[in-house]
């Protein structure tokens, strides 16, 4: 790319050269490229559309999965969360093996044992995942979308951020349909707990069970709180909160 070393700033496009200024300096480049129509007639570039194809097919996915867990999500989603999900579909797609290059689906890949493994585990808040915060065994039954956490002691199995004083547990079901886009979902009632040594079990019970329709994500969630007088606020506004998806079927 030419360096633009004149005195002149430009941002944009201007009689077919594109000026961009980055850290590194001011630059211009010259349009080029396939044009859009070549792109979708040419023979030359099948494989770019059947790339272009699935790419869109990844972000619809990505969407819905998104969508349907937004009632849960709230501040647990890092700046980055819409790409890296994107890159952990990439890869479920590629083991649909049912459906030829550029028609692979989202849906078939999680079919797959391959396909499940690559989203499972998946982080909403790569600044504080699920693993590093809770240090403990917990049990989800497919049928009821329970969670479970028996013999559960705070103190012990939460690493907690330093200004903490309790946590909130929750979780919650989506079952999404990723031919149409539809999709059903269910949160359990949060259960709030002080940092003690306290040893009790929990049950996250969501309002509803699972339907059977579609593809179950499951997804646990550990929100931190800080009590001064009497009031609880969220710990550094949520970002240290951690929600993960634990179970796919």
């Amino acid at each position: 790319m030419d360096h633009q070393i004149n005195l002149l700033k430009m941002i944009g496009k201007l009689n077919g050269l594109s000026f961009l200024h980055t850290k590194h300096g001011d630059f211009f480049r010259k349009k080029g490229g396939a044009s859009k129509t070549q792109i979708k007639t040419n023979p030359a570039f099948a494989r770019t559309r059947e790339i272009n194809k699935e790419f869109g097919e990844i972000s619809r996915a990505g969407k819905w999965i998104r969508t349907s867990l937004r009632h849960i999500t709230g501040t647990e989603s890092d700046d980055l969360v819409v790409s890296r999900l994107v890159k952990q579909l990439a890869l479920v797609i590629k083991t649909d093996t049912t459906n030829l290059h550029g028609d692979r689906k989202v849906g078939f890949g999680l079919l797959t044992a391959d396909g499940k493994a690559h989203l499972q585990g998946f982080n909403f808040n790569i600044n504080s995942e699920l693993r590093n915060v809770l240090k403990c065994n917990y049990h989800v039954d497919i049928a009821s979308g329970v969670v479970s956490i028996p013999d559960f002691v705070t103190q012990n199995q939460l690493h907690y951020p330093v200004t903490a004083t309790h946590c909130s547990i929750e979780s919650a079901w989506s079952e999404i349909d990723f031919v149409s886009g539809q999709f059903n979902y269910s949160i359990s009632p949060a259960v709030s707990l002080a940092k003690d040594l306290t040893k009790q079990s929990i049950v996250l019970t969501p309002a509803q069970p699972p339907t059977g329709n579609g593809i179950l994500l499951v997804v646990l969630k550990v929100s931190f709180l800080r009590e001064v007088k009497g009031r609880f606020y969220a710990v550094k506004n949520g970002a240290v909160n951690a929600m993960e998806l634990v179970t796919i079927f």
